[in-house]
């Protein structure tokens, strides 16, 4: 490795590596960074020349690590972290703090929640940029590669170095499109139902599935999503049913009718998590006071 001259080191092109290595992709890295792909490919090639060698090699329609981006990782991680500290330093002043936040959560919550953190975003931090991905199921691994700083979840991940809060308790009914069906009234009457469900990994279950196996029961999925956008376009007008968090009724699910779940459920708690390494950030403690002070306005 060449003799690096750390002043031609920037934060932008360490992030830009860092997202490349997360992504495994530079159209991906690109897309989160929202800038053009030759834009990504020319940073890394510039990163290239100052460490003096191959970051990442092709491997099938990816890219992957080599060894020396590999031992790069984790010091490009502190490196970042201490450039955030740095800029934070001194009073916190939400009018004139910058760079971007980026909170993970799964569509559920854009209208709910997050449609009223980004107005209030614009208006008392105009030059704090926000970002919002998938938060799958995975909070755990988003978190520690710092993939994003918040995660709103009802699952809380294991592990001493998370924190949580609870922002609003909630229960599942049942919708349905009441111009075409009724809602089941018992059990039997669910489980013989057709029935609509969201999953959103690779696994060909959810918590419902999961309970109902658990009893020695099992019903019929006949349409699956991996998000709750789809959903009322394709339940609307014919009889499948849905057993979701109610909070839906202000959303997606508006114009569906709703009835208590025939299978008890018990209720769902949905949280803000975030790493223990950014608990004393002052915009990071705004962020979740504003969260909260949204989500209060929920039920």
């Amino acid at each position: 490795m060449n003799k690096i001259d750390y002043l031609d080191i920037d934060g932008r092109l360490l992030r830009l590596f860092l997202m490349v290595y997360e992504e495994g992709s530079v159209t991906k890295a690109a897309g989160r960074l929202d800038v053009t792909q030759s834009a990504v490919s020319h940073g890394l090639e510039k990163l290239r020349e100052i460490v003096g060698e191959p970051l990442f090699v092709r491997a099938g329609r990816g890219i992957t690590p080599t060894r020396g981006a590999e031992a790069m990782v984790e010091d490009v991680r502190d490196v970042l972290r201490a450039m955030r500290a740095l800029s934070e330093q001194g009073s916190f002043d939400p009018e004139i703090v910058a760079g971007q936040f980026v909170i993970s959560a799964n569509d559920v919550h854009w209208g709910l929640l997050l449609r009223d953190v980004y107005q209030a975003v614009e208006i008392q931090t105009p030059e704090l940029d926000l970002r919002i991905n998938y938060s799958g199921v995975d909070a755990a691994t988003l978190l520690r590669s710092e993939q994003c700083e918040l995660v709103i979840t009802p699952l809380v991940p294991e592990g001493s170095e998370f924190k949580q809060q609870k922002l609003y308790d909630d229960e599942f009914v049942c919708f349905y499109d009441g111009t075409i069906t009724t809602a089941p009234k018992t059990l039997d009457e669910y489980l013989i139902r057709r029935h609509a469900r969201i999953v959103f990994s690779l696994v060909e279950s959810n918590p419902i599935d999961q309970l109902l196996a658990r009893r020695g029961h099992h019903r019929r999925v006949a349409l699956q999503l991996p998000s709750f956008a789809g959903l009322p376009e394709l339940m609307k007008g014919t009889d499948l049913i849905a057993v979701l968090p109610s909070v839906l009724k202000k959303t997606y699910m508006r114009d569906f009718s709703t009835a208590p779940s025939p299978l008890p459920l018990g209720g769902i708690s949905f949280y803000q998590i975030w790493h223990q390494r950014d608990d004393d950030r002052p915009l990071h403690q705004w962020m979740r006071q504003l969260l909260r002070e949204i989500a209060r306005k929920i039920k």
